[in-house]
């Protein structure tokens, strides 16, 4: 009879917890979501209570409606394998608070936004009034790089897998297609 009564509280309390499960199941079924994709070469962090929280790339991503801001965004992609050397991570990061059409980013309840952001770029080259210089007459410029989104990536962030990358190479040419200079651009 002990043996019994055993099993029967056993039993009770399976049910139990198999009722638990599913009432717990059904709450979180009811709560409204709507649905985020990041696409795959892109990290994106939200700002969630004040800290980042990322989102996972590539995949649709349930989360509560409301709008949220970004807390970073890196944009990666894998470079070619040269001589046996495995392919290597190059990577930018916005320069925050610049995200373009990304500042905020709305879901709704039963609905899936894409963040649309990263390639193709656009390289704008902003120049500065001319000055005279120890070498002559000196044309200071910058270069800005901008994502589909309108989002500016900072140059200082741009990484060859671990390490900076190599400075970007530049050359001056004429409208006849002669180059005048070549350099690099500093960082910075």
């Amino acid at each position: 009879m002990v043996r019994g009564s055993r099993m029967k509280k056993i039993s009770l309390a399976v049910v139990l917890v198999f009722s638990l499960l599913a009432a717990l199941t059904v709450q979180s079924a009811t709560k409204p979501t709507g649905t985020l994709k990041v696409p795959v070469g892109l990290a994106l962090e939200l700002k969630v209570n004040g800290k980042p929280a990322p989102v996972p790339p590539g995949r649709d991503v349930p989360i509560p409606p409301g709008t949220y801001e970004p807390a970073s965004l890196t944009c990666g992609a894998t470079g070619p394998a040269f001589k046996g050397k495995a392919p290597e991570l190059w990577t930018i990061k916005v320069a925050a608070p610049n995200w373009g059409k990304i500042k905020e980013i709305p879901v709704k309840e039963d609905d899936t936004t894409t963040v649309d952001a990263g390639p193709p770029f656009v390289l704008k080259t902003l120049v500065y009034k001319s000055e005279n210089g120890a070498t002559g007459k000196v044309i200071p410029f910058t270069l800005r790089i901008f994502g589909k989104a309108g989002e500016l990536y900072d140059l200082n962030t741009f990484k060859k897998g671990l390490s900076q990358a190599p400075q970007v190479a530049l050359q001056v040419v004429d409208e006849k297609g002669t180059v005048l200079t070549t350099g690099t651009l500093p960082y910075g």
